[in-house]
């Protein structure tokens, strides 16, 4: 079994029946609504400027982490949507910082350039990610999100790792 079949089984299989998402009040989302919405949100930066990677990265490592980092995002907000009870085709609403990153990197010419935006995009997007997953799990009781927030976290993890990793390569 592949690793992404692996984690799509795992996530899939902590798929409890998922507390009642309401607000608390009019104006108080709850530890799991604000870890949904935060969490599309960063893995929708993640996601669409990984897909402007997979046809403008020089970078044969940066564009393979373009790969798996499309499939790997494109499941995570199923699984996220599947336990927030959203319907499956609602993008995420996204802040102005988040949509004019997408926008510069999509507007990028291919290069050296687009590379190195592209991958202090990623680690600042993967950081901010994590941090989610940490608040999250500081805060949040629902056994659903919490299982998906420490999912999340070691892959997080991994990938900031790889990402030190080609940073070594990327300089030299």
């Amino acid at each position: 079994m592949d690793r992404r079949t692996l984690i799509q089984a795992s996530l899939a299989a902590s798929l409890l029946p998922a507390a009642a998402l309401a607000q608390t009040s009019a104006n108080m989302p709850t530890p799991e609504t604000r870890h949904a919405a935060e969490t599309l949100e960063a893995g929708t930066v993640s996601l669409e400027t990984s897909k402007a990677a997979l046809d403008k990265s020089a970078d044969a490592m940066l564009k393979r982490f373009a790969e798996f980092e499309v499939a790997e995002q494109e499941t995570v907000a199923k699984v996220v949507k599947a336990a927030s009870k959203m319907p499956e085709g609602n993008a995420p609403k996204l802040g102005t910082e988040a949509q004019s990153m997408i926008d510069k990197l999509k507007a990028m010419p291919a290069g050296k350039e687009f590379d190195m935006a592209y991958f202090k995009g990623q680690m600042d997007g993967h950081t901010k990610l994590l941090n989610i997953q940490e608040t999250y799990l500081g805060a949040g009781k629902d056994p659903t999100h919490r299982a998906i927030a420490m999912l999340a976290m070691g892959h997080i993890k991994e990938h900031l790792a790889n990402l030190e990793a080609m940073k070594k390569t990327m300089a030299g």
